[in-house]
């Protein structure tokens, strides 16, 4: 435990002089990638203040919440409607510590679930993959390409400490603990209601699949995840007068159930680079599942493959990097690779591609 609390300060410490380091160092114009960015709202804002370089893009949804709270603009609008609970309310509360420094409370919160999460990706890895250094798959997943976004006030490490969590206590046979913080999991992100999938797996297989033993056993705490994606839309339903307004504000985010034309067209460089990161994170996280079903569990191949079925409905690939950041199998199994050339090569690319990340986020440019 002691090791992983070393590793996670240096690479805070190294993570965010760069970060530094690559905000000051370059004069550039505003992200082309898309053209919805709007380069006079979105632009490179050079500084030494090292708490603000980590709200970028989405980022300022949440602070609203956490300042003014929820609000519907209207149809065809942005609204922050979409973005769940839990994290916004927790740097609200958090604040009040920071006299009232909304950034600095959720940079704070950021890391200290991180650290969790570190914590508990070691405890399960220890525990239940006695045969991986448990120590690998923390360093694997602080040099993701997207690992910027666990440091930044994103809901990222929050989510990945909670869904680790449920995963552990419930292998542990803790299933009370499990159901309680998928629930909270559920009230962080969207997709924290797929958790209810691999665990329902877990419960199924615990009663030989035999599924009337199953439904006459005590109710899993298990259920208790999705009431927390319920609640949140019977707030939209008693606040705004519309269940499924969540999937309707989504929609004019860009986010459907069918192709988002606009997320393809490859008119700059900078566009088709993007697509092309978009699609090498798919065609990667596709590869390692079927090694995942393979090496490690079936309930961590529901868990990615529904993570990954939910994010590829919706239209787009944007933002699929960040997505599969919070998918923690993903680590375990690179950890379990016993050729040490794929384990370095993996290495070298991603601390790479990591480092080009961090110079577009903190620039305000679109880094998913």
């Amino acid at each position: 435990m002691k090791k992983i609390i070393i590793i996670f300060l240096l690479w805070l410490l190294i993570i965010n002089i760069f970060a530094v380091f690559a905000l000051n160092r370059f004069d550039l114009k505003g992200d082309t990638a898309y053209n919805w960015i709007d380069p006079s709202k979105f632009y490179q804002e050079q500084g030494w203040n090292l708490v603000s370089l980590h709200a970028k893009w989405d980022s300022f949804w949440y602070l609203d919440i956490a300042q003014n709270g929820y609000s519907f603009q209207g149809p065809e609008k942005l609204s922050n409607i979409v973005f769940f609970p839990l994290y916004p309310f927790l740097v609200w509360i958090t604040s009040f510590l920071m006299l009232g420094n909304f950034i600095l409370a959720g940079w704070i919160l950021s890391n200290i679930f991180l650290l969790l999460t570190l914590l508990y990706l070691f405890k399960l890895v220890k525990e239940f993959h006695p045969e991986i250094d448990p120590y690998l798959p923390a360093i694997f997943l602080l040099i993701f390409p997207t690992a910027f976004f666990l440091n930044a006030v994103y809901t990222e490490s929050l989510f990945l400490f909670l869904s680790l969590a449920t995963f552990y206590y419930n292998l542990k046979g803790k299933i009370i603990l499990s159901g309680f913080f998928g629930l909270l999991a559920s009230l962080t992100r969207i997709t924290g209601i797929l958790l209810f999938i691999p665990l329902l797996w877990e419960h199924l297989k615990n009663h030989g699949f035999n599924i009337a033993r199953s439904l006459n056993s005590k109710i899993p705490p298990i259920f208790l995840i999705p009431t927390g994606t319920l609640a949140f839309f019977l707030y939209h339903y008693f606040r705004f007068n519309d269940f499924f307004l969540f999937f309707k504000v989504e929609a004019w985010w860009g986010r459907m159930f069918k192709l988002n034309k606009d997320h393809f067209l490859l008119l700059t460089n900078p566009a088709s680079v993007n697509f092309y990161l978009d699609v090498s994170f798919v065609i990667f996280a596709i590869i390692l599942l079927y090694f995942i079903f393979k090496k490690l569990r079936i309930s961590y191949g529901l868990y990615v493959v529904a993570t990954l079925a939910i994010a590829l409905s919706t239209g787009t690939f944007m933002s699929i990097g960040r997505y599969i950041l919070v998918l923690f199998p993903i680590y375990i199994l690179l950890a379990s690779i016993k050729n040490k050339y794929l384990q370095q090569v993996f290495i070298f690319t991603s601390i790479l591609f990591l480092a080009m990340y961090i110079i577009l986020f903190v620039n305000n440019y679109w880094a998913g």
